[in-house]
């Protein structure tokens, strides 16, 4: 799987919420995610959940023409935390 994303965003997320989008994207390729899911905001979007610094994160994103994973964002979720109760992707 080859994961894109855009620079700017990545250093964005890095200094504003202290989300490294590289460490993620490592995580993805190593499937290390607890799961995959439609985007209900974006329908063309879909959402990889993964636990990351202990909390539960979800990470939008779509695959484009060249069959690659562009991410969008990170962002923590509440509920998906919840829903997941802080498992990583090996439990």
């Amino acid at each position: 799987m080859k994961v894109i994303w855009d620079n700017q965003k990545a250093e964005k997320l890095l200094r504003e919420r202290d989300i490294s989008v590289e460490a993620i994207a490592d995580m993805l390729m190593r499937n290390e995610f607890l799961e995959i899911l439609e985007n209900p905001r974006h329908p063309d979007q879909m959402m990889f959940i993964i636990s990351y610094k202990e909390y539960t994160h979800a990470v939008p994103f779509i695959i484009d023409a060249e069959d690659r994973v562009v991410l969008k964002t990170v962002y923590p979720s509440r509920k998906h935390h919840k829903h997941f109760g802080g498992k990583s992707h090996e439990s």
